[in-house]
């Protein structure tokens, strides 16, 4: 017996690639933020790394959000240099990241360890799940 798995096929292009990182990235956050609290505990600093965790995710989850919402914007109105711009907002992306790592102080409270693995977290995830939606999407770059 041949088993068939059934794929779901991402129908809403960009727009679909960006809820799907939304809602997954902002899920495993929410999730490693409570477990980075339970394991620390209440009263001995598990708040503090559940909100550096959940403040670097969402430094990620922000950034990586506008570069796919002006990739989604773009290529319904300039399908032809989409890819253009979507390196762009990428760079843009990039250097905003690496100015806000050396410009903005980080707050006095601020657990590092546990911001960066918030940060690590968003990033793989983010991309893990675009990768995934993206191998399901049908892109049609030029018209038939």
């Amino acid at each position: 017996m041949i088993r068939r798995t059934t794929t779901r096929t991402n129908t809403r292009g960009w727009w679909g690639m960006l809820t799907a990182c939304l809602t997954g990235t902002s899920a495993a956050l929410v999730l490693a933020a409570g477990l980075a609290w339970l394991i620390i505990g209440p009263g001995s600093g598990g708040g503090t790394a559940a909100a550096s965790l959940g403040l670097a995710g969402a430094a990620v989850v922000i950034l990586s959000g506008a570069t796919l919402l002006l990739t989604a914007w773009s290529w319904d109105r300039w399908r032809e240099q989409a890819i253009f711009i979507a390196l762009f907002g990428f760079v843009v992306k990039i250097v905003l990241m690496g100015l806000v790592l050396v410009v903005v102080p980080p707050p006095a409270w601020l657990d590092r360890t546990a911001a960066g693995i918030g940060a690590l977290a968003a990033i793989v995830t983010w991309q893990v799940i675009e990768v995934l939606v993206f191998a399901r999407t049908r892109q049609q770059i030029y018209d038939d």
